[in-house]
């Protein structure tokens, strides 16, 4: 996936971050996975299913990447048009929505773990796949000078922070709007 195909489903004005430039890289060198069931993103931009007729709303997501079970990761730029301090949230196959990390660094610490399905594992237990991404971890910690925690405790604790605040504006406006 190159960062030219990315790009395509970021708002206008709106850089890919260094950190999922990185995470290109590695794929670019060593394919698949990064982390459990994590993909940079390959479909279409998902922000027009979630927010129909609506191309306001769709500028403020800018989707990066896609977990197995039809998932969306994104940047949410409600807050700040800075793509490297958005929160990442997740656009769930199922209706479900949330914060993951604070920042696409977090998210890279998070990926970092090895867990299979950062939508549906416990973030506080030890990732099942801890061992497999030794590769990644040395990578974006060579890359991007940051480390992985044992678990994504600390990361999702601090995302929690964002997650009803983007709760309440996705459900504001679906409720608004569908």
């Amino acid at each position: 996936m190159s960062a030219e195909q990315i790009q395509s489903n970021f708002p206008a004005g709106v850089a890919v971050p260094r950190p999922i430039l990185v995470i290109c890289e590695y794929l670019d060198r060593y394919g698949y996975p990064i982390s459990g069931c994590f993909e940079i993103n390959t479909r279409d931009c998902e922000a027009e299913s979630w927010f129909p007729g609506d191309p306001a709303m769709q500028k403020q997501i800018a989707v990066f990447g896609n977990g197995s079970t039809g998932s969306t990761y994104a940047l949410w730029l409600s807050e700040t048009q800075d793509p490297n301090s958005a929160p990442v949230v997740l656009l769930g196959s199922e209706g479900e929505f949330k914060a993951v990390a604070t920042s696409v660094l977090e998210f890279c610490r998070l990926l970092g773990c090895g867990y299979d399905e950062l939508d549906m594992d416990d973030l506080s237990a030890p990732p099942k796949f801890w061992n497999e991404t030794e590769r990644f971890r040395d990578w974006i910690y060579h890359e991007l000078h940051i480390t992985s925690p044992r678990t994504g405790a600390e990361i999702s604790g601090a995302a929690n922070s964002h997650s009803s605040t983007f709760a309440d504006w996705v459900t504001k406006w679906q409720d608004a709007n569908l």
